[in-house]
């Protein structure tokens, strides 16, 4: 669910994941990203699903060097969490 002006300008530089459950072949899956902003949000697990947006960098100025976004996949029958994760992003050097 990243953002498509991001994903052409930047370059996956870190992701770390925290496994919540599992879930199965035939189970529907919510997956929302978040900019994260701030130092104040450094840890994922004190967001609740409502900070999260599909597929939307709102706020994103994609000319910007870095970015961090959170991750939230869930179920999305029972809204259960799957996972949390963070990934940081660089601009793609010049070719």
């Amino acid at each position: 669910s990243m953002p498509q002006e991001v994903l052409d300008t930047h370059e996956l530089q870190m992701i770390t994941l925290d496994y919540r459950r599992e879930c199965q072949r035939d189970d529907k899956v919510d997956s929302l990203t978040s900019l994260e902003y701030g130092e104040s949000e450094a840890d994922p697990s004190s967001l609740s699903a409502d900070a999260f947006a599909n597929g939307s960098a709102t706020g994103a100025n994609e000319h910007q060097d870095n970015f961090q976004f959170l991750h939230f996949l869930r179920l999305s029958r029972e809204g259960l969490e799957i996972n949390r994760g963070r990934t940081e992003w660089r601009r793609k050097p010049a070719s």
